[in-house]
């Protein structure tokens, strides 16, 4: 076992990202104020480039797209601020036509929930034409990123961005005493995200499009081309940096990254150890040491999307899913004394033609054992038994669509409810914030858990009743991971008959028993030809593989298909909180639950945030313009 260098949700600094553009820092009452200015512009662009202009008529039909720029940069620029310092965002809307909200994934508002940004729980977004401003405390420390959580599909087109908040006293400065920060920020793009993104291709789980086509490295994509050669992340020789690595794709689940010649190691999301290969799900950040000590030279830097390698040419397409063109995607470690000339091929320039081998293991929190390789610095051990266990289940409803005629985002709608409700309940936003009307009025029968006042730990069974793996984040507070299934043995990448197998029969159910078995749909159980199922938890023998001595901390996490997971969070922070997958589908079909935590001290909503149906359900406790 290796102990940790730091909490799960660590920090990012410095990068070639994007230019600060608009911020300024000053003194306040209590503390430095962090002020920065993002305004949000339509362009026609390349969308595979999204920041080398070109005139909109010159680019290639194909390619060209309205991007959604922030300061007319993708990704949008990298705030940065320290621990506890007051940040005042300001958003201007110049869209033509749409609304938009900023989220700040990995931020724990912790005195201010109504600013989490979230659409609809949290606030009402900001109108065309308008701007608000998002004041919160910088906190936690970390590396974390900002994007759009108006439709989930504003992010693929460009407003996302890093958000790196430094450490007051930080344990990994002290110990490894790197030089520099690097951000590299990853992502997929989309021409058309709103026709790819936005409904179920021909199986529900899968977006209509290609599973992926274009893979970026901080916001550039390339394959070798003259058009398109590879991304150069710039390094200085001799110079040990912090590379802040951010995934915040929309449908891609994941990238297994390596980097030729150049060992990591690992010091977020907990770690302080050697590894070869990062797996990072949608939604996870992870930073690592990495030393350029090697010659001089350009060194390949590989991701893969393996989910995606199994529908590649020379496997067998299913009916109605699209080809992936590629599940590999590829930049180069460029030190900057190297002639700026760009490797064509993947066989790398100078000292990367022939690097060395790396060592270190597989960083994977796909697979069980992953989560077993190491443990935080400090330990938050667990108490035996939590204050209050609920069990919530992800599955499909139907019918599924069936007909060109269908209705758009009515069929095939997915779920994240109580175990036991029935019938499950899809998400649908409310008319007024729930945060604002306290969830009394303006809102559906949705899955809302209001969680009792007198509880401290909460304990949460997810289970997955589904053939698709799902990428989950937690708004406003982190969670210990303290279970896991090990159901990757025998339904992984490796075994692709478990994806297509029915909840009655097949030769590898003898590794479910019955009675585990439960159908997404307790009403329409055969949905799919019966293939919406998962393999649910069980105290009596599955609690055994629990730990309670040092969980890892999360604010993200990949659920695997027809698996479970069990998670524990405090439950003491007030505000409405968002649990949902982050798979931008899966978010527009109803993906999602609210935990309401603390009403009573919950504070005040300032008169400014954003609202709507205020005439039928005005905000419950309003404070002061600005608070």
């Amino acid at each position: 076992m290796l102990a940790l260098i730091g909490p799960t949700l660590v920090v990012a600094y410095s990068s070639p990202v994007a230019s600060a553009a608009s911020s300024a820092v000053s003194q306040a009452e209590g503390g430095r104020v962090v002020r920065q200015t993002l305004v949000i512009e339509e362009w026609i662009v390349d969308y595979l480039r999204p920041t080398v202009r070109e005139v909109p008529v010159d680019i290639d039909e194909s390619r060209r797209a309205v991007k959604f720029l922030i300061n007319g940069s993708y990704p949008g620029p990298a705030i940065h601020a320290n621990e506890d310092d007051m940040l005042e965002i300001t958003v201007v809307n110049k869209l033509f036509s749409e609304a938009t909200t900023i989220h700040w994934h990995g931020i724990h508002p912790l005195r201010q929930p109504y600013m989490d940004g979230a659409r609809d729980v949290t606030q009402a977004p900001i109108l065309p034409g308008q701007n608000f401003t998002y004041r919160f405390s910088a906190y936690p420390p970390g590396t974390h990123y900002y994007h759009s959580h108006m439709d989930a599909v504003q992010g693929a087109r460009g407003i996302r961005g890093p958000l790196i908040i430094q450490r007051k006293a930080d344990p990994v400065k002290e110990e490894f005493a790197y030089d520099e920060d690097l951000v590299v920020f990853m992502s997929d793009e989309w021409r058309d995200p709103s026709a790819c993104l936005k409904l179920e291709g021909a199986m529900p789980g899968n977006d209509v499009c290609a599973d992926i086509r274009h893979g970026s490295f901080s916001g550039k994509f390339g394959n070798g081309s003259a058009a398109f050669p590879f991304p150069l992340i710039t390094v200085k020789a001799d110079t040990c940096y912090r590379v802040r690595w951010v995934m915040a794709g929309s449908n891609t689940e994941n990238f297994q990254i390596t980097v030729a010649g150049h060992n990591m190691t690992l010091v977020s999301v907990d770690g302080g150890y050697d590894v070869r290969r990062i797996n990072l799900h949608l939604g996870e950040r992870v930073d690592v040491i990495l030393c350029t000590d090697q010659e001089p030279g350009n060194y390949l830097i590989h991701a893969q999307y393996d989910y995606a390698c199994a529908l590649t040419a020379g496997h067998f397409i299913p009916p109605g899913f699209s080809a992936v063109p590629t599940c590999d995607f590829h930049a180069y470690l460029h030190y900057d004394t190297e002639p700026d000339l760009v490797p064509r091929d993947l066989s790398g320039s100078g000292g990367g033609r022939h690097p060395r081998a790396v060592v270190g293991s597989d960083f994977d929190l796909t697979r069980p054992e992953g989560w077993a390789v190491t443990e935080p610095r400090v330990p938050e051990p667990e108490p035996a038994e939590p204050d209050v266990r609920y069990t919530i289940n992800l599955g499909l409803l139907g019918p599924t669509y069936s007909r060109a005629t269908d209705r758009p985002l009515v069929k095939g709608r997915w779920y994240m409810d109580l175990d036991g409700q029935d019938p499950p309940r899809s998400w649908e936003l409310p008319t007024t914030p729930l945060y604002h009307s306290k969830g009394r009025c303006g809102v559906g029968d949705i899955p809302l858990i209001n969680v009792p006042e007198e509880v401290t730990t909460v304990e949460v069974v997810v289970q997955n009743l589904s053939p698709t793996a799902h990428t989950l984040h937690m708004h406003g507070m982190p969670f210990k991971v303290i279970n896991v299934a090990n159901y990757t043995s025998w339904c992984g990448l490796e075994h692709p008959t478990c994806f297509v197998l029915p909840w009655w029969g097949g030769s590898l159910l003898d590794k479910c028993p019955r009675p585990r078995r439960k159908p997404g749909d307790p009403n329409d159980k055969n949905i799919e030809l019966g293939g919406y199922w998962g393999c649910t938890y069980d105290a009596a023998t599955d609690a055994r593989t629990q730990n309670l001595k040092a969980p890892l901390i999360k604010d993200s996490f990949q659920l695997w298909q027809r698996s479970w997971a069990v998670i524990r969070f405090e439950a003491t922070r007030p505000g409405f909180w968002y649990f949902h997958c982050h798979e931008t589908q899966h978010l527009m079909l109803g993906l999602q639950t609210v935990f309401n935590v603390l009403p009573s001290k919950q504070p005040p909503v300032p008169a400014d945030v954003p609202t709507s149906g205020s005439h039928f359900c005005p905000t419950v406790d309003e404070g002061p313009w600005g608070s």
